[in-house]
């Protein structure tokens, strides 16, 4: 009896030394996490920024929201501006290896995504270290489930800017070839994507997809102001931003009156005074038809008849064209896919050239009607010119009126991005 006594009190105190150090510890999380809140609120966050006239401070942020940032600088001075003086942010934040998955939004958002799933009418994303986004389906453009490569990028993102009707499921073939089928997406999973396909509903395994593109119109990509990049890879653009010194999290505002916080932590930087030019808005430097049709018509006329047409957020250019466009300071890529014009019956292969100031960056040979796509970086250049020529095997074709009248290229969501 003595011995189970002795027992019971042994165990009632180890159950109090537990309880003890288990208090003790939380105490103590709570402690250190109190510190940190109080120093993030004292000393803020370094950051560099930069107004669009080229001038750049550096300092500690001391408040970010509305329609004005205000930093801390050295001794006891303050740098108070509104957003729209504001080219960047930069904050000191190192990059992480980015999750395959890809979410692009119809605003422009692209989601570096750890598990992306569907159900019903909305897209739940859930992101590393940040809260699960849930996002109506209508403002999805595309979900890929592959990292980018140089094999498969230029037709997927010839898919994704060419506008369709109907959403297809994009099937990754040997020798980085891709297919798109037709139909509906009825659901996504981390296993497969449930698709209708003409009535018949089939699951088709992730491991053997590209990705899923959902159906959308030009009009799809309303401009915003503020690009945010995070360490994951994703660039959220937004239409305003507010920074909690107290939780230290970023929230934006997304399309659809969609609001979204990370860690202020992942935050890279943060890009004001809007983020795209389309192309078909920019100020035009040149835009020349082909010899055949100046001498036919004269070099006014050819201009004003056969030149570059802007249409909605696309360029349409003639066969043996130049299309030349100037670029605005601060911008750093130029996004767009290209393909033969639909309402062009036949045609013979066309070469397509995007130079920059007057090289040329890249260059590809449409055979078919199955849109190209590109990314190139701008760098300092100053100039965007859209060519449309002949191959090279074949013989000058300047007095082929024929030719030079019935092909039309279409450069699909052509635009330059900060």
């Amino acid at each position: 009896m003595n011995r189970t006594l002795r027992h019971l009190h042994v165990q009632t105190l180890i159950t109090i030394a537990v309880t003890w150090i288990m208090l003790n510890a939380s105490w103590q999380h709570s402690l250190v996490q109190a510190q940190e809140n109080r120093s993030n609120q004292q000393s803020g966050l370094n950051v560099q920024i930069e107004t669009i006239e080229g001038d750049t401070q550096s300092g500690q942020l001391q408040q970010l929201s509305g329609s004005k940032v205000e930093v801390g600088l050295s001794g006891d001075n303050a740098l108070s501006l509104e957003l729209t003086e504001l080219a960047s942010i930069q904050l000191d934040t190192i990059a992480r290896t980015s999750p395959p998955t890809r979410v692009s939004l119809a605003g422009g958002s692209v989601i570096a995504a750890a598990v992306a799933s569907m159900e019903s009418e909305s897209l739940l994303i859930r992101s590393v270290g940040q809260p699960e986004l849930s996002v109506p389906i209508k403002t999805v453009r595309s979900v890929r489930f592959r990292a980018a490569s140089p094999g498969t990028d230029p037709t997927w993102m010839g898919l994704i800017e060419e506008p369709q009707r109907r959403d297809r499921l994009v099937i990754r073939r040997e020798g980085d070839s891709l297919d798109a089928i037709e139909g509906t997406i009825l659901g996504i999973t981390r296993e497969s994507v449930s698709f209708d396909l003409g009535g018949n509903v089939v699951e088709a395994p992730l491991s053997k997809l590209e990705g899923v593109i959902f159906s959308n119109t030009p009009g799809d990509r309303p401009q915003k102001s503020i690009r945010v990049n995070d360490q994951w890879g994703s660039e959220w653009l937004a239409d305003s931003v507010a920074w909690d010194s107290k939780t230290n999290a970023l929230t934006f505002s997304l399309e659809s009156n969609l609001s979204h916080s990370i860690p202020m932590s992942q935050v890279m930087s943060l890009q004001f005074s809007g983020g795209i030019l389309y192309l078909s808005e920019a100020e035009v430097a040149r835009s020349s038809a082909s010899v055949a049709v100046n001498r036919l018509v004269g070099d006014d006329l050819a201009s004003t008849w056969f030149g570059a047409e802007p249409m909605e957020k696309n360029v349409v250019t003639q066969f043996q064209s130049e299309h030349v466009v100037r670029i605005p300071e601060g911008y750093q890529q130029l996004v767009a896919a290209v393909r033969i014009a639909d309402e062009v019956d036949e045609f013979t292969p066309v070469v397509v050239s995007v130079l920059l100031d007057d090289q040329v960056v890249w260059t590809k040979e449409l055979t078919d009607r199955e849109p190209i796509g590109f990314a190139l970086p701008m760098e300092n250049h100053r100039q965007v010119t859209l060519r449309t020529t002949l191959p090279e095997t074949e013989t000058n074709s300047d007095s082929d009126l024929g030719n030079s009248l019935g092909h039309r290229v279409e450069w699909l969501g052509a635009r330059l991005l900060k």
